[in-house]
């Protein structure tokens, strides 16, 4: 059980940060919430090499977040790290670029950082 459990966090993780490469995803819909052209803090100019470095480290960070839940030896016991790490750059990659439909990503972040602060006793056969 442990191990389809195991399987299915890590398939969540990818996932949550997959779903950031859709900032680069062509659509002309207004209500399209993954726009690089509405952000409210950074200049037009510099909004594209910010999104690519952030979605970068997003993606390739809940990829090795993923490989330490499935017990990658060398990864599996630093994944609070890797789990702050990667919440947080998907966090600013959300708020620079923010539109309320991506709630639900703030939500996904705040969580793993409260995990991986926490560390309740479950997430010691992550290690």
């Amino acid at each position: 059980m442990e191990l389809l459990v195991r399987l299915f966090l890590g398939v969540l993780l990818v996932a949550h940060g997959l779903v950031h490469l859709m900032w680069f995803a062509p659509n002309d819909d207004p209500a399209w919430p993954f726009r690089l052209d509405r952000s409210w803090l950074i200049s037009e100019t510099t909004r594209k090499p910010v999104a690519i470095a952030l979605v970068s480290l997003t993606v390739a960070g809940f990829a090795l977040l993923a490989l330490a839940v499935w017990g990658v030896p060398g990864l599996a016991s630093i994944w609070p790290g890797l789990a702050i790490g990667s919440a947080v750059a998907s966090l600013i990659a959300l708020v620079l670029f923010w539109d309320r439909q991506l709630l639900w990503g703030v939500a996904i972040d705040v969580a793993l950082i409260v995990v991986a602060l926490w560390r309740p006793g479950w997430t010691d056969r992550l290690g």
